[in-house]
């Protein structure tokens, strides 16, 4: 059975991205308007055993690692902290990449036994979440730094990957680990912990 986000957190979770974005001026318009209601009721996963497999999942994740970004830069020495404008925005595009890539899973054996909620869309073009979400933003009016675009094309890259795990900006590595704690918060949450 398929995990959903009930209908009250997810009013809850889109109320709460609309006053940062209006504050922060994280997504343009453009942006807004390409991404529509999908971006809101897309899963972060395809698979039961990933993180937020469920229609919502994508946006309730960007909460969390937008959450876990603030925190962390708060608990590291002020000089070295980012500005909160590309702490939020990091954590809100870093993703945006997934809001197309999922379809819902037709085989009912596979989401039953396997725990396949969701399949890749086939129709895109093959990248990186982190690829796409960069390049959805700037073919969508978002303005963002090389620090900012850094860390949203690294920040689903392996730390195998040694300019990403020795070169990655401060702000890079906000992100990564962020976004590392959220998916523990979420798959604990998922297990009942």
């Amino acid at each position: 059975m398929t995990m959903t986000l009930d209908k009250l957190k997810l009013e809850k979770n889109i109320k709460k991205f609309e006053e940062v974005n209006e504050k922060y001026k994280i997504f343009s318009k453009e942006l807004l308007d390409f991404l529509g209601q999908d971006y809101f009721l897309s899963p972060a996963s395809p698979m039961k055993d990933m993180n937020n497999s469920f229609h919502g999942g994508l946006l309730d994740h960007a909460i969390k690692v937008a959450k876990y970004a603030v925190y962390l830069n708060k608990s590291i020495p002020e000089s070295m902290q980012e500005s909160m404008d590309s702490i939020l925005k990091v954590s809100f595009l870093s993703e945006i990449g997934k809001t197309f890539l999922f379809t819902p899973c037709k085989s009912e054996w596979h989401k039953t036994n396997l725990g396949k909620y969701f399949e890749y869309n086939e129709e895109l073009v093959s990248m990186r979440v982190g690829e796409r979400s960069a390049y959805y933003a700037q073919t969508n009016n978002v303005k963002l730094t090389e620090n900012e675009y850094q860390a949203i094309l690294n920040h689903d890259k392996s730390d195998e990957d040694k300019q990403v795990r020795w070169y990655t900006t401060k702000l890079g590595q906000l992100l990564k680990q962020a976004t590392d704690l959220a998916i523990l918060e979420e798959k604990e949450l998922h297990n009942g912990k």
